[in-house]
């Protein structure tokens, strides 16, 4: 099982994707990847409006952007920018100015790069109970909010 762990290094939040592994002796924790920095943005309210999309990847593009647009991402080019972060739609992925990995607090969730290509990697099963529940988590730690009719479309699309 993997997840998201936060851990505050001088004062400053950092995510890591952390793998949890029985043992004789208990469970055991091992750090897989480093995700960034965690950035908060604040949330405006807005009108959330349905998100439709050809294929899984304008659907994302289409998800993220209705919930960085109102935090205050502008466009700029080919990217949407707000301070130092930048997103880019064409490759779903979510940089400091650096060109370092970043993340955002948004919602219950963590929105990075990892995330949303999960989300888009993602693919179907035999069991579509354990599909549902797993890409209903997956868009929950990505930290974007999904209607029900915006789940079963993004489900048809996979």
């Amino acid at each position: 099982m993997t997840y998201i762990r936060v851990k505050k290094i001088s004062n400053k939040p950092y995510a890591y994707l952390v793998e949890s592994q029985s043992t004789k002796r208990g469970p055991r924790q091992r750090v897989k990847q480093y995700l960034g920095r965690i950035h908060t943005v604040e949330q405006q309210k807005n009108e959330k409006s349905m998100v439709v999309g050809k294929t899984k990847k304008d659907f994302l593009q289409n998800m993220v952007l209705r919930e960085l647009i109102p935090a205050g991402f502008s466009k700029k080019g080919t990217k949407f920018s707000y301070e130092q972060l930048h997103f880019c739609p064409e490759e779903l992925t979510l940089r400091k100015k650096n060109n370092k990995e970043a993340i955002i607090k948004m919602n219950e969730g963590y929105l990075c790069s990892f995330t949303v290509e999960r989300l888009h990697k993602f693919s179907k099963k035999d069991d579509i109970n354990k599909d549902a529940l797993l890409l209903a988590k997956h868009f929950l730690e990505a930290g974007l909010t999904i209607s029900e009719e915006e789940f079963v479309s993004y489900y048809k699309l996979l």
